[in-house]
């Protein structure tokens, strides 16, 4: 993930935690769409094949667990 990605994933991460958990949140996607072969998770918005694949059917709950995970990833720090 390069660092203006990271930027724009870390200011969708902020407006979603200010969101209420019953609501869906907006897509983490960047439209990059490479996936990461180490890791199995997409160069630009961290997600799994299985988390991109599940987003359009997951409950709002689901969705903003995804958000929880790639904002403790975000948080960790830039690439």
């Amino acid at each position: 993930m390069n660092a203006h990605w990271h930027q724009e994933l870390t200011h969708r991460w902020q407006q979603v935690q200010a969101m209420p958990s019953t609501e869906h949140p907006p897509s983490p996607c960047l439209s990059v769409c490479v996936m990461n072969p180490v890791n199995n998770e997409c160069h630009g918005c961290l997600r799994t094949l299985d988390e991109i694949a599940r987003w359009g059917s997951a409950s709002a709950s689901e969705q903003h667990a995804i958000w929880r995970r790639l904002g403790a990833q975000l948080e960790s720090g830039p690439p």
